[in-house]
């Protein structure tokens, strides 16, 4: 009798695991003698044959790296981020306070007439923000009053938070971050091609560090990232043809396509799971339920759930959303990677956030001349780098995004965003969702709770 084994592969690289894993397709040997029989030039080669001649890239996906990126800008970071089968963790706009040391300037706008405008513009907005930033400290310090259980230092810290919430709005797209990726190997390799077919210097610039950096860890396993001629080419073509029809919006949340059966397809899928129907007869058996029974599969599918998601069944189901949304509350929706987003790029012409904490605090005036002035500035600089120019968008001007996401992940998204500690834009996206998927299917979506 053969004895059950799981253990961990250590002590050998990450390409090296790949290939062992890879060649238990054909040998019968346990993964620990397959791995101790390879060497460096033998798992050369089975990656240059298979994986990069052959193209067998789920083999890739079996190494991984992890790269730090420091000191990029922010909208380096959102083309990074864009690749979905990544995990991210960056520096916080909420959480630390910033400064003009740490901003980018692009190699667009050197020697050109937009050098000086686009330094002038970046100073005002850190300047702005190192005022509104202590305006609203004092501000919260008059309207909160310290709670008996907490120390001076904690009471404190929270004014520096709530003010840093409502001050971060200042900071353009052109601040620096640290990010922290993990990649597997085939993920990054599309990483690197859609960077390299980046519009901007800087991303460009980045995916060539990021590929040097990599081969320090998977020298065979890049192969040799070039950019999309595809990618390029299509997105030249589109924006020259479009990069000037534009709409206002009336609505931030607006609910554009749904499946109207949803709640009977997640029913059916249910009667499908749990026994041998076809998934014509389960989806023929929930159509002839009554409402008030196909609301009841759906309790008896929920009843027993805590905290864990619910099961994947709900996934069938899916909702398209157009959002408005501020810069900032973006960055924090993008980090959802398990939807379809098809992003707009950056800009003002949608107008821009200004929280109410500043105007009752008297600073809106002071707060609304610096976003004009990054306003006037993005349409001047887009005229010739209309890509680049979104480097002085900031984070209360608004921008357009289509997201496709099945229930269970608008359950997640929900829970998640709506909660007292979300930021309070985002918890009004999320909110909306909410209601817009509640008018539609009430007696599939009552059980997903918005916490604002």
């Amino acid at each position: 009798m053969t004895k059950r084994r799981v253990y961990p592969i250590k002590g050998y690289s990450e390409e090296m695991v790949s290939v062992a894993f890879a060649k238990t397709s054909r040998s019968p040997e346990s993964f620990d003698k397959i791995i101790s029989e390879l060497d460096l030039e033998s798992t050369k080669k089975f990656h240059e044959t298979w994986v990069l001649k052959f193209g067998h890239g789920s083999v890739a996906e079996h190494a991984s790296l992890h790269i730090a990126a420091e000191n990029i800008s922010r909208l380096s970071v959102e083309c990074i981020e864009g690749n979905r089968l990544g995990a991210y963790t960056e520096k916080s706009t909420r959480y630390q306070e910033l400064d003009k040391e740490h901003v980018y300037y692009p190699k667009e706008f050197k020697g050109t007439k937009y050098e000086d405008s686009y330094k002038e513009t970046i100073n005002l907005l850190f300047s702005t923000y190192d005022s509104i930033l202590a305006g609203m400290v004092e501000y919260y310090r008059k309207s909160t009053p310290k709670k008996e259980e907490d120390s001076e230092k904690k009471y404190e810290a929270n004014l520096k938070l709530m003010a840093l919430d409502n001050a971060r709005f200042l900071l353009p797209n052109a601040t620096l971050a640290n990010v922290g990726i993990t990649f597997n190997s085939r993920t990054l390799m599309h990483a690197l091609r859609k960077m390299l077919s980046s519009p901007l210097a800087e991303v460009r610039e980045i995916a060539k560090e990021m590929e040097k950096a990599s081969r320090e860890v998977l020298p065979t396993l890049t192969g040799e990232p070039k950019p999309s001629e595809y990618l390029e080419e299509t997105g030249i073509q589109f924006h020259s043809e479009l990069w000037d029809q534009r709409s206002p919006f009336e609505k931030k949340v607006e609910l554009v396509a749904y499946e109207k059966d949803a709640l009977e397809k997640i029913v059916a899928s249910f009667l499908y799971k749990y026994s041998d129907l076809s998934f014509q007869d389960a989806e023929s058996r929930s159509k002839k339920m009554n409402q008030e029974e196909r609301k009841s599969t759906i309790q008896k599918a929920l009843e027993k759930l805590s905290k864990e998601p619910p099961m994947r069944e709900f996934e069938h189901a899916y909702y398209t959303f157009d959002l408005v949304m501020d810069q900032g509350a973006y960055a924090e929706f993008k980090r959802h990677r398990m939807l379809t987003l098809t992003t707009q790029n950056p800009t003002v012409h949608l107008g821009h956030h200004t929280p109410e904490d500043i105007k009752k605090a008297g600073l809106e005036s002071e707060y609304t001349a610096a976003l004009e002035k990054a306003t006037e500035a993005f349409k001047d600089m887009e005229q010739d780098f209309p890509y680049a120019a979104g480097y002085v968008s900031t984070n209360a001007h608004y921008r357009r995004c289509l997201a496709t996401l099945n229930l269970r992940e608008l359950n997640h998204f929900i829970r998640l965003r709506s909660t007292p500690w979300a930021h309070f834009t985002i918890r009004e996206i999320a909110k909306g969702m909410l209601e817009e998927i509640q008018k539609v299917h009430p007696d599939l979506t009552f059980w997903i709770e918005s916490r604002s």
